[in-house]
């Protein structure tokens, strides 16, 4: 729909589900910084400025969710979205090679934690940067509306492309796609066939008897509110934070592990997430009494196109994904019922996230503000260690700032590393939720009873919490 913004006309299109949860979740952070994704793309080499500028001109201009704009109609609130057209930018340069490391990390946090004006402001901002230890790179901060994780290593791998191709002669990367198009595409979902399919699939998952909430911390939070509720059979949990102050803990599995854990989804036929799912699911069954009925909420990028791959944008929807085993079901058939599970979930991710949110909690009777989740997971297969034969033994690392909030409680992402493959656990929190020892405590025991499971996979899931 064609919109007179500040006098100029642009083609608007209203928002997709994705960024209206991303959207959602500024409200709970209370401020718009919530919403900001910081990284970090060096190579430990010396780099040509001039042509890496060039680069981030031309995968800007190709990727057209990095020129996206929000705007709220100041008559009617509604909110829409549109693509301004390419200008070219002087990207600023900051020599921090004297700076010790840790001071480097504490500026780059300070430029995520700046909040974009994320109705009518540009929503992206890329500085280039050399480190003390000979990386150097590019900082880039977007707005979570505009791009997912999923994007930016789409971007970044086009960026290297791109300035491989203008120094090495390396082949000039194929074109990104249309996020336009996409768009055009996910707003045909509402009143279609295939919305009233999932809606059939979500309100069967409701049929089932009342989840029970599993904290990540153990069965102290749900006591707690039964006892201020005077109601010893509540089954949902509540998860607050005043200000959506948030930190991350990364982890870093060595690649033997990791090596480890590649080699059994390969033997079983099974899905890395799956295996990480089963791990996260056992163990908030070990901490609230051996639980059976476990909910994580897990997040599906929607990108099983080559299109969607590279249309950049936000494509994350999360939905609950909810398993009911006995003690006695072992390994293989826990992560075979998970995998089938999160299959279904797949199957039926163009459901807004939001309406099935809100759908799982009135069905059951639960509050505003409540929840049957205490984790969200999501697991990032793509890297970017295959960008092209110019860089073959020069070593790549990525790394994530952090913008001082955390929409959710608990963020769990496994991403791969870019130099060696091996994987990083990012534990997002919200400082009001947990501490971190109660963070380090949750990934050791997921780590042991992941190699646990791995390790014997006919052993059942009490023989497994038994042994960790």
């Amino acid at each position: 729909m064609l919109k007179n913004i500040g006098g100029i006309n642009y083609d608007c299109y209203p928002l997709t589900p994705a960024q209206l949860l991303n959207l959602a979740l500024i409200k709970s952070g209370s401020t718009h910084e919530v919403e900001n994704i910081g990284a970090g793309q060096y190579l430990q080499m010396d780099l040509n400025i001039a042509a890496l500028r060039e680069a981030l001109n031309r995968a800007v201009e190709r990727c057209e969710s990095m020129r996206l704009r929000l705007w709220k109609d100041p008559e009617t609130g509604e909110l829409w979205q549109y693509v301004v057209p390419y200008q070219n930018e002087y990207f600023e340069y900051y020599d921090f090679s004297h700076w010790k490391e840790e001071k480097v990390t504490e500026v780059l946090n300070k430029w995520t934690s700046q909040p974009f004006d994320t109705f009518g402001g540009k929503l992206s901002r890329i500085v280039i940067v050399t480190l003390p230890d000979g990386f150097n790179g590019f900082y880039y901060n977007v707005h979570h509306a505009c791009m997912d994780s999923s994007s930016v290593i789409a971007f970044t791998r086009d960026v290297i492309e791109i300035y491989c191709s203008l120094l090495y002669d390396m082949p000039y990367p194929k074109p990104m796609s249309s996020y336009i198009e996409s768009v055009k595409k996910d707003l045909t979902y509402e009143g279609s066939k295939k919305q009233k399919k999932d809606e059939e699939y979500w309100h069967k998952q409701f049929e089932l008897p009342e989840p029970m909430y599993t904290d990540y911390t153990g069965i102290g939070r749900l006591m707690w509110l039964r006892q201020k509720n005077n109601d010893p059979e509540q089954r949902w949990g509540l998860l607050e934070s005043s200000d959506g102050k948030g930190n991350t803990i990364t982890y870093e599995l060595s690649v033997a592990s990791t090596e480890k854990i590649m080699n059994f989804a390969q033997e079983y036929a099974l899905p890395v997430s799956v295996i990480i799912l089963h791990a996260i699911r056992t163990v908030l069954s070990k901490f609230n009494n051996n639980e059976t009925d476990i909910i994580i909420r897990d997040l599906v990028s929607r990108r099983s196109t080559l299109n969607n791959k590279k249309c950049g944008g936000v494509r994350m929807h999360c939905f609950p994904l909810r398993t009911i085993m006995p003690l006695d079901t072992t390994v293989l058939d826990s992560m075979r019922l998970i995998k089938k599970v999160q299959d279904e979930l797949f199957i039926h991710a163009e459901y807004p996230p939001l309406k099935c949110l809100g759908e799982l909690c009135e069905t059951y009777g639960a509050p505003p503000g409540s929840t049957y989740t205490s984790v969200d997971f999501t697991y990032q297969p793509g890297t970017l260690a295959t960008i092209g034969e110019a860089l073959k033994g020069i070593p790549f690392k990525s790394w994530w700032y952090s913008n001082g909030k955390q929409p959710q409680p608990m963020y769990i992402t496994a991403m791969h590393r870019p130099n060696d493959g091996g994987l990083n656990f990012y534990f997002g929190y919200q400082t009001a939720c947990a501490t971190p020892e109660e963070i380090e405590f949750l990934y050791y025991f997921t780590g042991r009873i992941l190699f646990r499971s791995i390790e014997n996979p006919q052993k059942t899931l009490k023989e497994i919490i038994d042994m960790t």
